[in-house]
């Protein structure tokens, strides 16, 4: 009997010996030059993603409007819109869904208008007639710039809004291709310490608390057929918010910035860390922007917030 079980025993240590290792699961994921995605760069700088069983190439987009249509195709299966991209590709028949948060405000403000440099740009009024760069035609900063102008008696028509890569901007500002622009970090620092720009106002002040301006998003039918993997996903950048969270890890924190925005390493020790990172996404979040669309045409029915994000 003793042999028998030794021989069992030998038996399966030579097939775990024998057998290769699960794969990893592979997919896409698209993204712009934003430090919002802290998490997922450290989590795949840090080996979190890798040790989740996950298999991440990571891919920059030129704006958040190819997102939608990039995962519609199944060419990538992770993207990072913002909200309002979101709603709208649901308003138009596209089925995504949210899967993580980044941020909400306040803590994901990162960023303000900036005004050229010799433009004489001095308040919100000034912007009508002139260039405003924004990362993406539609995108937030479009909804919230146009608020912005409509709120302080202005009219937001008069306004030329030209999108312009996050980034370009700080060669737009130099150029006087625009005006004026609304770069995030780590791209805003940059410039007002550069001296191209300067800050013009704070639009996203008024925004209520708790609101999300970008997502972790999918089609609705991939994380259907995909809970593990999201849950792998989540499980990820929690793990990553943590080491995030440890100030003994910003120099590794802001290299992993630095590398997947492509700015330069230099530029690293100076880049501002994203705060207030989550991973839930809570359907009060999206609210806002549901509501600020239908007021500006951009929509044309009501959605219930809750339908946008996946179990």
């Amino acid at each position: 009997m003793k042999l028998l079980r030794t021989l069992i025993a030998l038996a399966i240590v030579a097939g775990a010996i024998a057998s290769p290792a699960r794969a990893a699961t592979k997919l896409t994921f698209m993204h712009n030059a934003s430090a919002s995605f802290a998490a997922m760069f450290v989590a795949k700088d840090q080996g979190i993603l890798e040790k989740h069983g996950l298999d991440v190439e990571f891919t920059p987009a030129q704006s958040g409007a190819v997102m939608p249509p990039a995962l519609m195709s199944g060419s990538i299966q992770l993207a990072a819109p913002t909200a309002t991209v979101l709603v709208q590709a649901h308003a138009q028949g596209i089925d995504l869904v949210a899967i993580a948060n980044t941020a909400a405000y306040p803590s994901a403000a990162d960023g303000q208008i900036v005004g050229r440099a010799g433009s004489g740009l001095k308040d919100t009024r000034d912007l009508m007639g002139h260039k405003v760069g924004l990362p993406s035609l539609g995108g937030i900063f479009e909804v919230l710039l146009r608020d912005w102008v409509r709120k302080a008696g202005g009219d937001d028509t008069k306004v030329q809004w030209l999108e312009v890569q996050l980034r370009q901007m700080g060669d737009a500002l130099k150029s006087g291709l625009v005006d004026a622009a609304v770069p995030v970090e780590p791209f805003y620092s940059r410039i007002v310490q550069s001296g191209i720009g300067y800050p013009m106002g704070d639009f996203e002040a008024a925004i209520p608390a708790g609101t999300i301006p970008v997502l972790y998003a999918t089609t609705r039918s991939w994380a259907t057929e995909n809970p593990k993997v999201i849950a792998a996903l989540r499980a990820s950048m929690a793990e990553a918010i943590t080491f995030i969270k440890d100030p003994a890890n910003a120099t590794a924190v802001r290299a992993a910035i630095a590398a997947h925005t492509k700015l330069p390493p230099e530029a690293a020790a100076t880049l501002k860390i994203p705060a207030g990172l989550e991973v839930p996404v809570k359907p009060e979040g999206l609210q806002y922007w549901v509501t600020v669309m239908r007021q500006q045409g951009l929509i044309e029915h009501d959605i219930d917030p809750a339908s946008l994000i996946a179990p």
